[in-house]
């Protein structure tokens, strides 16, 4: 598994108080889904576009522990298909296919406004519960 772009020290903690105290953790799910689709927003701006699937196939999620940004899909062939958003992204030197970053970039452009954001909701949750 992939190591997070952006990792909150003690966030397992404060989960696990959250929970303690009764809070069931939605506030942490709704955000985590909007920063996800916002830096997926971002990344579609960032993204190279030949037919425009890759692009189409950039969509964000979020969970009570994380949120993800995530691209392409496995499928092997038809007018959905895009298994090639890794080789795009980070590259594939035996094909000559350089990286192009382009959730890396939406993340850095985005980092300051995700981490705001976080601790907004943070702050608001210890505000309610405690």
């Amino acid at each position: 598994m992939a190591k997070p772009a952006v990792d909150v020290q003690g966030g397992r903690e404060l989960r696990r108080k959250f929970k303690e105290a009764g809070d069931d953790m939605a506030d942490l799910k709704e955000l985590h889904r909007r920063l996800a689709d916002d830096v997926a927003g971002t990344a579609k701006t960032k993204v190279p576009v030949r037919t425009g699937r890759l692009r189409n196939s950039i969509r964000g999620s979020g969970t009570k522990t994380a949120a993800r940004v995530r691209v392409g899909n496995n499928r092997k062939s038809g007018p959905s298909a895009v298994p090639y958003a890794k080789p795009i992204h980070f590259g594939w030197a035996a094909k000559n296919i350089k990286p192009q970053p382009f959730i890396f970039e939406a993340l850095d452009e985005r980092r300051q406004d995700v981490i705001n954001a976080y601790n907004d909701q943070v702050r608001q949750i210890i505000r309610q519960v405690f």
